[in-house]
């Protein structure tokens, strides 16, 4: 009897175990399953060319998935392109999937397994603060033997994959300009031609890769690691379907708004050295050859936030010393201008203060039609 009862508490412990086991996996599975990243918003800009980038390597897409918690964001931009925005389970299958934000493990899954032979698969990166390790593991995971890596942002990047056969046309790139809805999206992003969008195309896996070797992967990654001093190649799309005249003419602006970004990089990596003068002559030229490259006006715009943030706080002359970059940068502009005028009166500054504003008006008239 004694024997038995050990018997029965043995398989009434066992199972206790087991149940446990499927509780906690219940419990604390779906939690480990999230994406750790977090949702940060780009820029609208950004934002704009970051949808763009993922229509331009499938043109011809006639519908997108949207996964994950930030990838509603999107949705208009999408709709507003042509595309039926799909949502949460089912088995359809689609021509983008476009990633955001956290998400499950297994809807992931399911939706690799939704998407077309000739599908994409666009993912937003969130690259603030991530290690190179985790960065390396993305682009592992990245489904398609063709990946590639966009930066509309300095931190707001987009990578892509898809079969290696499904060559995105010319001609259907083009196209996504004249979409009607669309296209206001573009111009209100400064975006208005494919070798602007194209400034963000960083290049594809075997590009970036080398970049890992002999670096400690727990550094946080940075724009300037991935970007090659050679311009990526394009071969990756088909460029047999239009004029050769308007063929070669696309492309040679296409790598000139490439080298344009990679001094605007060099204007980066300048600036935390403390070079700053070096660094604003660098984002000059730039301003002069592609004043709407998306980088550029990410660090304008992030100028422009810390000069009002400067003044709420008293100070005067480091906000001045904002604005005074920018109008270094951006000379044409009367803003920044006008505004280095009002911080120069509020120090007292009254005679730099009036040439300033005298400037700033000059600048106004020549702008007018």
């Amino acid at each position: 009897m004694r024997h038995g009862s050990r018997k029965w508490l043995v398989l009434l412990a066992v199972s206790a175990f087991v149940a446990l086991c499927i509780v906690a996996n219940l419990i604390f599975g779906v939690k480990r399953e999230y994406s750790p990243r977090p949702w940060a918003k780009p820029l609208p800009c950004v934002q704009t060319v970051i949808a763009y980038a993922a229509l331009a390597e499938n043109p011809t897409a006639k519908n997108v998935l949207l996964l994950g918690d930030a990838a509603k964001e999107y949705r208009e931009l999408f709709a507003r392109a042509g595309l039926e925005c799909v949502e949460g389970a089912g088995d359809a299958a689609v021509d983008i999937v476009f990633v955001a934000g956290q998400r499950l493990v297994r809807e992931t899954r399911a939706a690799k397994k939704r998407l077309n032979k000739d599908g994409l698969w666009a993912e937003y990166v969130n690259a603030r603060d991530m290690p190179l390790s985790v960065f390396r593991k993305l682009l592992s995971a990245v489904p398609g033997q063709c990946v590639h890596l966009w930066m509309p942002g300095e931190m707001d990047w987009l990578v892509t994959g898809r079969a290696e056969s499904a060559k995105p046309t010319l001609d259907g790139m083009f196209g996504l300009f004249s979409r009607e809805e669309g296209f206001p999206d573009l111009v209100s992003a400064k975006c208005d031609s494919l070798p602007i969008l194209f400034a963000s195309f960083v290049g594809n896996r075997k590009d970036v890769m080398p970049a890992f070797k002999g670096q400690d992967l727990t550094r946080m990654v940075r724009p300037e690691y991935f970007v090659t001093s050679v311009v990526p190649q394009l071969d990756w799309m088909e460029l047999d379907d239009v004029d050769s005249d308007i063929r070669d003419s696309a492309l040679h602006e296409m790598r000139s708004m490439q080298v344009v970004r990679r001094m605007l990089l060099m204007g980066v990596v300048q600036a935390e050295n403390g070079e700053e003068e070096a660094s604003v002559e660098s984002w000059a030229k730039v301003a002069l050859r592609s004043p709407c490259d998306t980088m550029l006006v990410e660090r304008l715009d992030r100028l422009s936030i810390n000069a009002q943030a400067f003044l709420k706080l008293g100070k005067v002359a480091m906000a001045a010393r904002c604005y005074d970059t920018m109008a270094q940068i951006t000379p044409n502009d009367p803003m920044p201008v006008y505004n280095y005028g009002v911080c120069m009166r509020q120090l007292g500054e009254n005679e730099v203060a009036n040439l300033a504003f005298k400037r700033a008006e000059e600048l106004s008239k020549a702008k007018q039609p």
